[in-house]
Order: structure tokens, then C-alpha cells, then sequence
């Protein structure tokens, strides 16, 4: 469908989010070359225009092997005539989810880097928040173009939200729960609850919130706003 729509299809390599397991194929050099040629058999069984290599929670010990993989990946997929794309964090200081991409050197080998901006505040945050401020993806941006030129950046935006419960216990405390949904899903939720929705200036996003058995419910909401503000 997606061929006749004139539209390129491409696949997501994932290391399953397992720092061991990815630990163990990308130090083993007859592994790495295993892997390689079963991707290479499946791009061509699936007719696929793309690999997108989404390899995240990665031993910082691992940077180097994981360059070296994509290193020694990309050149055959380009054999085949298709696009290689990886995505990376914004950056940060943690080793596994952040510092373990070499940005500067992935991005002569690959044709895009898609930027994951997400999760500004995460599904167990301790505080309520939004999942992609425009403030936030806007630092996140200009400081990973310090490291990769403009022309492969792919902004990796989120289509989903999250909604927050807010209960106060008996000793005053917050407490924060939190569950993901799709923007469609969001949507249901906003008109089901006649939750009050206004444009949030600092995040960029319109915000609803209501109140339900005594907690309150907020969300930052993902649509054609937000979406809108992080493409300008």
C-alpha cells in the first residue's frame, strides 16, 4: 500500500532496548557479521526502501563496537539501494541512554540521524510534565547540531501523551502516576471527561487537566499545535 501511495517504507532495527544481550553481538565480530547478513536477507524479502537503527539502553563501554557496527552495516544496506538512518538521544550525561552515541562520527556514516525528542518527563517522572516541550526540543536541537550538520537531522517527534494522576496523601505528598496514549486516544479523553483545554505559552502546547474521584488529572497535549510549533 504504502509503494502505491508512492511512499518509502523503512524498517526499524531494534536491540530490543537489552544493554547485555547488545553487548554480547557487538563485541563478537562473527556475531555482528551474522546480523548484518540477516537484515540484508530480510530487506530484500520485505522489499523495503530503508533500515532505521534504533539500538538504545547501550553499555557506554559499548560506544566504539556500536560505531563500528554501523560502520560496517551501512555500506551493505547501501548495496541494496537503501537509506540508512539511526536514531540517537538528545544529549545528556547518561552513559547508556546518551553519551554511548557518537554522534560526530555516526553521522559520517549513516544518511539521517533522527533525533528522539522525548521523554522531556518520562513514565515514571516523579513530577507531572509535559513529554516534548518546545522550549526543551528546541535546546535539544541546537545542541545535537553542534555535533551533525543540518542536512541529515530527522526530528524525532512524539506522537503520543501522557496523562497524569495527581493524588495528595494523608501527609500532604504528591503522588504521581502516569499512562501513554496515542494522540487519537488523548483526544477521547479530553472530550469524555470535559476537561478544559487552553494554549500553554511555555510549553508550546494546549493543556487540559480535570478532576476525577478525588485526583487531578493532567495533560500536555499532543496534536496539530504542538506538532506545528516544533516543524517551524
Amino acid at each position: 500500500w504504502a509503494h502505491s501511495e508512492g511512499l518509502q517504507v523503512w524498517a526499524l532495527f531494534s536491540n530490543n532496548f537489552d544493554p547485555d544481550m547488545t553487548s554480547i553481538i557487538l563485541r563478537d565480530f562473527e556475531l555482528r557479521k551474522k546480523v548484518i547478513t540477516q537484515i540484508m536477507v530480510l530487506s530484500e524479502l520485505l522489499e523495503i526502501d530503508g533500515v532505521n537503527i534504533d539500538f538504545e539502553d547501550v553499555h557506554y563501554a559499548d560506544q566504539e563496537y556500536l560505531t563500528q557496527f554501523v560502520r560496517e552495516i551501512t555500506p551493505m544496506l547501501r548495496e541494496l539501494g537503501l537509506t540508512v538512518s539511526m536514531d540517537v538521544t538528545i544529549r545528556s550525561q547518561s552513559p547508556n541512554w546518551s553519551m554511548v552515541y557518537d554522534r560526530p562520527e555516526l553521522s559520517k556514516i549513516v544518511d539521517y540521524m533522527a533525533v528522539m525528542t522525548y521523554d522531556e518527563h518520562w513514565a515514571s517522572s516523579p513530577v507531572s510534565g509535559s513529554v516534548a516541550s518546545l522550549p526543551w526540543v528546541r535546546t535539544g536541537v541546537e545542541r545535537i547540531l553542534e555535533q551533525i550538520p543540518p542536512h541529515k537531522l530527522l526530528l524525532g517527534v512524539p506522537f503520543y501523551a501522557r496523562v497524569w494522576e495527581e493524588e495528595t496523601l494523608e501527609n500532604g505528598e504528591i503522588r504521581v502516576r502516569s499512562s501513554a496514549h496515542s494522540m487519537s486516544g488523548i483526544k477521547s479523553i479530553v472530550e469524555e471527561n470535559n476537561a478544559v483545554v487552553v494554549f500553554d505559552e511555555i510549553t508550546g502546547q494546549n493543556y487540559a487537566e480535570y478532576e476525577k474521584d478525588g485526583k487531578r488529572y493532567r495533560i500536555w497535549i499532543e496534536d496539530e499545535v504542538s506538532m506545528r510549533s516544533r516543524i517551524k
